[in-house]
């Protein structure tokens, strides 16, 4: 389903939002979330980051890359110590 949006303030916002927001009612109860339709360049808007920067990233030769068990044992020994 999908509905209009006429109002061009309310327009305005959702076209500003570069990010996935959450959609609130008037009592706060959340009603959805909103993800952004995918831009030229960028792939995944929910990460806020282009697919210029993204691949930036990924080929950063300065980078550190850490396996899921090398996480898991830094949190276990981050665990043990408290």
């Amino acid at each position: 389903m999908s509905f209009t949006i006429t109002d061009p303030n309310t327009l305005a916002a959702f076209v500003a939002t570069g990010s996935e927001i959450e959609i609130l009612g008037p009592d706060g109860q959340l009603l959805g979330r909103f993800t952004p339709a995918p831009r030229p360049g960028m792939s995944f808007p929910e990460f806020g980051v282009s697919d210029e920067e993204m691949f930036r990233r990924l080929n950063d030769p300065n980078a550190k890359w850490v396996t899921g068990d090398e996480v898991m044992a830094r949190l276990r020994s981050l665990r043990d110590k408290s």
